[in-house]
């Protein structure tokens, strides 16, 4: 997993969430496996940016991500609380990884993908840092002079 989010999810330094594949055949085995480590997926704030990072559909992932245990790119176990909202993977276009990417997903009613949101905070950032302070203005008093 990439990203800064991935330090701060709960399964962050934890191994055993995409087993080996010689360490499983069916599709029993693996939830055997892995259903132990599914539990720390229920306290994630960041089960849709795993999902929109690990693409398990497209990349045919075995193993937990996202609050669901997945097997050849198909959910076969979840979470009570997840959400089909979490599962879609946010739209790639050219211009991912900066603010008009992020513009780009905002402007066509789609999630934004964790690099476009990451570069959007990084652009916001930037501006906070690049504000001018606010100078105190000098007041005059003419009312005393004639």
């Amino acid at each position: 997993m990439t990203g800064a989010w991935t330090l701060r999810a709960p399964c962050s330094g934890q191994d055993g969430f995409a087993p080996n594949q010689d360490a499983w055949r069916t599709a029993q085995d693996l939830k055997r496996l892995c259903q132990a480590r599914l539990g720390y997926c229920k306290p994630c704030p960041f089960r849709a940016e795993c999902i929109a990072t690990i693409k398990p559909s497209q990349a045919k992932f075995d193993g937990i991500a996202g609050g669901r245990l997945w097997c050849d790119g198909e959910v076969i176990d979840a979470l009570d609380d997840v959400s089909d909202e979490e599962l879609a993977e946010p739209k790639l276009r050219p211009s991912c990884g900066t603010e008009a990417g992020a513009k780009s997903h905002t402007r066509n009613d789609e999630r934004i993908c964790p690099s476009c949101r990451q570069a959007a905070r990084e652009m916001d950032a930037r501006r906070q840092a690049e504000k001018p302070k606010r100078q105190e203005q000098l007041q005059l008093d003419f009312a005393g002079t004639t």
